[in-house]
C-alpha cells in the first residue's frame, strides 16, 4: 500500500510571503514537503499551474493548487479547520484583514530597506541566498536590490523608514507585554500577516535582527514562537483586540492609508474605461506617494487595490449590527475610510491567479 499523498510547499526561508504560510502548515500539523524552488520548479510546476511566477505555491494532498497568501490561508482553514486561525467575530476579522493588507503592502518598506541598504550584511545575504538558490543567487540579489526605487525607498525616504522600524518595534513590544500573540494567547491571522516581513527580512537578516533583539526582545521572542508554530495552550479560540493594539492601529491609519490611496485612485481611474474581463498588468507606472511624511515616486500596484476592494467588500457584506460594531472600533483609530470611504472604487477582480477588470464581487 503506497504512502498517502503529502502536501507540497514551494517556498523559501528568504521569502516575505513564504513566511506567512510555513507556520500555518506547521500549526495545522499538515504533513508537507518544502521545496526551495529553482528554475525547473518554476517551469514544471509554478507557472503551468498558476500562470504566474510567484511564490509561495501550495499543492494539497488532493492535488489542488493554491497561490496568493490571503486565499491560501482561507482555503487551508477550510480544508483543515482545527486549530483555527481566522477569527469568526466580525470586528476581529476585519481588523485582522486590515493588518494583513498593511503588512503585505507597507511593511515592505522596512523589510527591503534593511535587506539591501546595509553593505555590512551583503556578504551574509549572498552566502545565504547561494545556499538556497545556487548560481542564480548573485543575479537575483542584483535584481531585488535594484527594485528599491520602485517601492519608494530612496535617499529621500531611507532615514524615515529606518526610524519607523524603531517605532514599530516599540509599539509591538509594548503590545506583546500583555499577551503572547497579536490577538491573544494563540496564533491567528494577524500573526501570520505580520510574520511575513518580521521573520525572513527583519528577524533573520543580521542588521535588523540584531536591532530587534536589542530594542524589542518580546518581538524577537514572538517571531520565534510564530515561525515555530507554538502549540495552542487550549482548544478555545477567542481572539481579542486589546487596548494595547490601539497605537499600532493608529499608526497603520496614519501611514498606510495615504500611501494606499495614492495608487488606488490611479487604478480606479485607469480601469474605469476598460472592458470587463480584460487582463490587467499588476503595475501601472509610478505615482507621487506620501511615505512617512515625504513625497516620493512609487509604483502603482493593482494587486494592492484588489486587496483593498476585497476587504471592503467583506465589510459591506456585514449585517447592520456587526457593521456598527466594526465602525465603533475603526473610526476612532482612523481606519474606517479604508473599508467605508466614499472615494474611488477600483473595478478589479481575480480570475484564477490573474487580475482582470470587473466588479469585485463578480
Amino acid at each position: 500500500m503506497g504512502a498517502a499523498p503529502r502536501w507540497r510547499f514551494l517556498g523559501t526561508p528568504l521569502s516575505y510571503f513564504s513566511a506567512k504560510i510555513r507556520p500555518l502548515l506547521r500549526y495545522k500539523r499538515i504533513a508537507y514537503i518544502e521545496i526551495d524552488p529553482d528554475i525547473s520548479a518554476y517551469m514544471s510546476t509554478i507557472i503551468p499551474r498558476t500562470g504566474v511566477a510567484f511564490i509561495p505555491v501550495v499543492t494539497t494532498d488532493r492535488d489542488e493548487t493554491l497561490q496568493d497568501t490571503p486565499r491560501i490561508i482561507e482555503r487551508i482553514e477550510e480544508l483543515v479547520p482545527s486549530p483555527a486561525v481566522i477569527p469568526t467575530d466580525a470586528v476581529v476579522r476585519t481588523v485582522s484583514e486590515i493588518i494583513q493588507d498593511f503588512s503585505d503592502e507597507a511593511l515592505i518598506l522596512p523589510a527591503m530597506h534593511f535587506r539591501w541598504n546595509f553593505p555590512e550584511q551583503r556578504e551574509w545575504i549572498t552566502r545565504d541566498w547561494t545556499r538556497h538558490m545556487g548560481s542564480a543567487a548573485v543575479k537575483m540579489t542584483e535584481r531585488m536590490s535594484g527594485s528599491l526605487p520602485f517601492l519608494g525607498i530612496t535617499d529621500k525616504t531611507r532615514g524615515a523608514i529606518d526610524g519607523w522600524y524603531d517605532q514599530l518595534l516599540n509599539l509591538m513590544d509594548s503590545h506583546l507585554a500583555e499577551q503572547r500573540f497579536i490577538m491573544g494567547n494563540r496564533i491567528s491571522l494577524a500573526d501570520l500577516a505580520l510574520i511575513g516581513p518580521f521573520y525572513p527580512h527583519l528577524g533573520r537578516d543580521p542588521v535588523p535582527a540584531a536591532r530587534m533583539r536589542e530594542r524589542a526582545p518580546r518581538v524577537s521572542s514572538w517571531v520565534g514562537d510564530v515561525n515555530d508554530a507554538a502549540t495552542p495552550e487550549s482548544e478555545e479560540f477567542d481572539p481579542i483586540i486589546a487596548d494595547t493594539l490601539t497605537p499600532l492601529l493608529e499608526e497603520i491609519a496614519a501611514v498606510f492609508l495615504p500611501m494606499q490611496d495614492a495608487g488606488h485612485v490611479v487604478v480606479a481611474e485607469t480601469l474605469a474605461d476598460m472592458e470587463d474581463d480584460e487582463a490587467v498588468e499588476r503595475v501601472l507606472g509610478m505615482v507621487d506617494t506620501p511615505i512617512l511624511g515625504k513625497s516620493e515616486r512609487r509604483m502603482v500596484n493593482v494587486y494592492s487595490s484588489w486587496r483593498r476592494e476585497r476587504t471592503a467588500r467583506r465589510y459591506r457584506g456585514l449585517d447592520d449590527a456587526d457593521r456598527k460594531r466594526v465602525d465603533a472600533v475603526l473610526e476612532p483609530v482612523g481606519l474606517l475610510p479604508y473599508v467605508a470611504g466614499g472615494g474611488a472604487r477600483a473595478r478589479v477582480r481575480m480570475r484564477g491567479f490573474n487580475l482582470v477588470v470587473g466588479e469585485p464581487g463578480s
